[in-house]
């Protein structure tokens, strides 16, 4: 056995890689033969790859003239960029074995990607990759003369001209992004397969909302207050664009390789632990809902692609979401509205009030507990020094759609809040609600001083949502259940609500456990 025969045959025996399903699975057990107007065709320096029959087992070949059955479809698997490739003509799929031969399609030893050839717009590589090793494996001639011209077989792939194959020029386009959902996806995972190179970098924008909430109808016959909790996670699931969009999402080390090369703009992480508890007067026979945006930058730059020395490279522009700048980081808009959201009407946003530039206000805490500042935000620490939650400003957008950033100082149990750029004493224009996220564990003495009633094995799920609705009925604005009134109290009554939910919650909602 030659060494290429021993590398393939590793390549076969080696159990597939558990991938992240990030694509839609659109294999089907059913084969049926496409039309030859929608098949791939592959050509390189020697002819046209080709089946050799109809039946199990047909070697595949690579034949000059072209003559046997020569149009191939692919049969996207549930592994990003990967699929089957089946003979329009048998319905059958190319098995790499030493030689390629077709059997029946959806077993292990099937599944392939494109592999771009770079400088070369139509030519790819059809190639397997050995994920223990890291060895790609790419469809080539295996030399000799046959009845039907030259066999077809996976080598190593080494960049030769009969490794690279042309594909029509209609489907170069969807090639292409299939290479890039699958080397993007591998990207993810091991960065040392890819790197990227700026351009330019664009200004801040608000990226599109999206809804953080469920949706409720009032409908009484009255205006009624609900509160929306919103969970949200880590994570973003911008794409790479280029051209054809690719599926796959834009992984925390690969934001981190793009972030590195921003100007002063940090990029966002959210918190996975981090609730927020909205409360909106609803109007009646209106629907209500919170939607959520954050600020992003679009960053045009080259992604190189190398996993053996055969690099190849896109331009992409990628949306990274970002922090300190001048549009803020994230927002959360209630809306309001007559039709369900989807329905193609936008809603009403929160009316703009009068807000005090610096309000003082002084927090509820729980008995033994203390403030600390904690970067932008203040931390509600218990007396062994655990977090019992940590609550982040909002941010204020006045009339003119310009947002300001809110910062917050601590002095005992008393936090001031101001509002920057703020030229007069006070703005007009909407505040967001402070975010708060709920520390790890259960502080000393919570659980002494829980409320009787309270489940004393309540789990961390629910003990969570038991707090974001303690926090949320007491982030209230206007007037209702005990916020402060004028531009002082506006501006900072949703944060002692906030302060005041939380020293509700540690009574009444048990521990965390």
């Amino acid at each position: 056995m030659n060494k290429n025969l021993k590398r393939a045959a590793k390549l076969l025996t080696a159990p597939a890689a558990a991938l992240t399903l990030l694509l839609p699975v659109l294999a089907a057990t059913a084969t049926p033969a496409a039309a030859a107007t929608d098949a791939y065709t592959f050509t390189n320096t020697d002819g046209t790859l080709n089946a050799t029959g109809n039946g199990d087992g047909n070697q595949i070949s690579v034949t000059p003239d072209g003559t046997n059955y020569t149009n191939w479809r692919l049969i996207r698997l549930g592994a990003p960029g990967t699929f089957n490739l089946a003979n329009t003509s048998s319905g059958k799929c190319v098995y790499a074995s030493q030689p390629a031969v077709q059997q029946s399609c959806g077993k292990e030893g099937e599944q392939w990607h494109f592999r771009p050839v770079d400088g070369k717009p139509n030519s790819f590589g059809i190639v397997r990759r050995d994920d223990s090793s890291g060895t790609e494996y790419c469809m080539d001639n295996r030399g000799g003369l046959h009845l039907w011209g030259i066999l077809a077989q996976p080598n190593v792939c080494n960049g030769s001209a009969s490794q690279q194959w042309t594909v029509p020029a209609s489907k170069a386009a969807e090639a292409r992004a299939l290479a890039l959902d699958y080397y993007a996806d591998l990207c993810a995972k091991r960065t040392s397969t890819c790197s990227w190179t700026q351009r330019s970098e664009g200004q801040p924008e608000v990226l599109p909302r999206q809804p953080a909430s469920s949706v409720w109808y009032n409908d009484t016959a009255g205006t009624m207050k609900q509160v929306f909790t919103t969970i949200y996670h880590s994570g973003w699931a911008q794409s790479f664009s280029v051209g054809l969009s690719s599926s796959v999402g834009v992984s925390a080390p690969v934001q981190a390789m793009i972030s590195n090369q921003l100007t002063a703009t940090q990029t966002y992480q959210s918190d996975e632990t981090t609730v927020n508890g909205i409360a909106v007067d609803v109007p009646a026979g209106n629907y209500g809902w919170v939607d959520f945006a954050a600020v992003g930058k679009k960053v045009t730059g080259t992604w190189t692609f190398d996993t053996d020395n055969q690099p190849w490279t896109t331009d992409a522009t990628v949306t990274v979401p970002v922090v300190n700048s001048a549009a803020g980081s994230t927002m959360y808009v209630a809306r309001t509205s007559p039709q369900a959201p989807g329905s193609g009407t936008g809603g009403a946003d929160v009316t703009p009030a009068a807000l005090a530039r610096t309000a003082t206000g002084t927090m509820d805490v729980p008995a033994g507990a203390r403030l600390t500042a904690h970067k932008n935000g203040v931390r509600v620490v218990g007396a062994d020094g655990a977090t019992i939650a940590t609550v982040e400003p909002g941010t204020v957008t006045d009339t003119g759609g310009t947002a300001h950033r809110v910062v917050l100082t601590v002095a005992g149990n008393t936090v001031t809040q101001t509002v920057e750029g703020v030229t007069g004493d006070t703005v007009t224009g909407t505040i967001t609600p402070p975010t708060f996220s709920l520390g790890g564990g259960t502080p000393a003495g919570i659980a002494a001083s829980a409320s009787a009633s309270a489940p004393a094995s309540e789990s961390g799920d629910e003990h969570d949502k038991c707090m974001a609705k303690k926090i949320g009925t007491s982030i209230v604005v206007g007037g209702a259940m005990g916020a402060l009134t004028g531009p002082e109290g506006v501006a900072i009554g949703m944060l002692t609500g906030a302060f005041k939910g939380i020293a509700k919650g540690v009574l009444e909602c048990g521990p965390n456990s």
